[in-house]
């Protein structure tokens, strides 16, 4: 069979396109399912060449369509599958929004199949021919009637996960920070509850890891081109002595003479913790992605944040001593917040002097108990139609006590200028700041001119473009 696995645009937005660009390793894991079958995968963020015509073209040499999906790239997803359809081609979704919301297919005739939650060995069934009645995790259409099998249960061992087929795609366009980067999975889930967030819906509120070995296992196959590891596990640092486990073998394997890393924690996992961010600081790691949310500890207790604001100051000076770069996130439009209050955390951005910041728009994602709040208090319409939602054009898509539409769509693009529009203090940050001992992964051959040449060129040369630019895109 002949299967085509296809990565849909996902809105980053001018500004974070430019800093990171990740390989589609959900689509690498599921093709390694399977040697019996030929895969090709299509990332259209890397490739935006395919409009309608060349999209039909390509479905026409396939047999069966395959499609992560987001909620917001929901509405194009589908028109890929009504492509599909017309070409007789049957398609079949995964990912986070067929998974929390899984009557799509009941709605729309184009979807053949759904992928409900952990995807390899529901496809690798799917793919060896057995029954689709007898396949846990399947939602599929048969004979004009829809079926959702009971849920699969959780794999017990990651470690049995097939290696991902990095070859599948080139590696050239993927990139974080501006240098060459792949990413790696080492653990799955959340044992937290963010009320925004749909991760802990997906997954449960389980948390399973692969074991160290295996992590440096799949290190060790990554393409040879790779400078820059991209941990993408929601939070890496949750278990310290596993932490300290990997980094102790990352120096033992001298995987951090040529390899870089990055990876998502949490506030108070590094404020806690300096003795493992001092470990992993020897084993390569450079920049930490930190979900700070907010900075008003009100909007962090109504999500259910569970850190506190006196650990914020701690966790940013803990990287800073370690030469640990700070990729601050945060939710505009949090629940209790008002203009004044979001314009604190402007400042405090820089007064904290994060390294990098993104923003995104509180949205209510299906599934989350942000979005039964939301649909309660009518925040947001209640007849929500993703299918609707144009990528990266919608304003944002829910109101709150105290913001508009309109004034968090506003405070997202102020939020750019605030931070990124000083260029003397952004040019100061990536230049002077970055050559002291601390930073000392910077000197490293080549790395130096890439980061440099590539932030200035692709950053900072077009800040006032990236300013102006309506930071709905998310």
């Amino acid at each position: 069979m002949n299967i085509l696995l296809i990565y849909p645009p996902f809105p980053l937005g001018k500004a974070m396109g430019s800093v990171m660009c990740s390989p589609p390793l959900n689509l690498l894991c599921l093709a390694g399912v399977s040697d019996e079958h030929n895969f090709e995968i299509l990332d259209l963020n890397v490739n935006s060449s395919y409009g309608i015509k060349k999209i039909e073209d390509k479905i026409e040499r396939y047999d069966l369509i395959g499609i992560t999906c987001m909620s917001f790239t929901f509405r194009i997803v589908l028109n890929i599958c009504k492509i599909a359809k017309k070409k007789g081609k049957s398609t079949i979704l995964g990912g986070f929004h067929p998974t929390l919301d899984p009557h799509i297919i009941d709605k729309f005739k184009c979807i053949d199949m759904i992928i409900r939650g952990e995807g390899e060995l529901t496809f690798k069934e799917l793919l060896e021919g057995k029954p689709k009645k007898d396949i846990l995790g399947l939602s599929y259409r048969e004979n004009g009637k829809v079926y959702h099998n009971p849920k699969r249960p959780f794999i017990k061992n990651l470690d049995d996960l097939p290696f991902p087929k990095n070859n599948l795609i080139d590696s050239k366009p993927y990139n974080y920070l501006w240098i060459p980067a792949w990413v790696c999975e080492s653990s799955r889930g959340c044992p937290f509850n963010c009320e925004f967030c749909c991760v802990h819906e997906f997954y449960e509120r389980t948390y399973r890891t692969k074991s160290p070995e295996r992590v440096i296992e799949e290190l060790i196959r990554v393409p040879s081109s790779t400078k820059l590891i991209f941990f993408v596990d929601d939070n890496f640092t949750l278990n310290k002595k596993r932490v300290m486990r990997i980094c102790k073998l990352i120096q033992k394997t001298h995987l951090n003479r040529h390899l870089l890393f990055v990876c998502q924690s949490r506030v108070d996992d590094i404020a806690d913790n300096p003795d493992m961010v001092e470990e992993m600081h020897k084993s390569g790691f450079i920049c930490f992605f930190l979900g700070f949310e907010s900075f008003k500890q009100t909007a962090l207790d109504h999500m259910e944040k569970e850190y506190t604001l006196d650990k914020v100051k701690t966790c940013v000076d803990v990287c800073h001593e370690n030469g640990i770069m700070v990729f601050g996130s945060f939710i505009i439009g949090n629940i209790g917040e008002t203009k004044e209050d979001t314009r604190k955390t402007f400042q405090l951005m820089k007064n904290l002097n994060l390294d990098f910041m993104m923003t995104m728009p509180l949205t209510p994602f299906p599934g989350t108990k942000l979005h039964e709040e939301a649909i309660n208090h009518g925040w947001v319409e209640k007849d929500l139609k993703w299918e609707d939602i144009k990528c990266g054009e919608s304003k944002p898509l829910m109101k709150t006590p105290d913001l508009t539409r309109d004034d968090i769509l506003e405070l997202l693009s102020e939020s750019y200028r605030s931070f990124y529009a000083d260029k003397t203090f952004i040019i100061k940050k990536y230049i002077t700041s970055y050559w002291s001992s601390k930073f000392n992964w910077i000197r490293r051959p080549n790395l130096f001119l890439k980061f440099i040449k590539n932030g200035v060129t692709k950053f900072i040369w077009n800040l006032d473009e990236i300013v102006d630019e309506n930071y709905q895109k998310i």
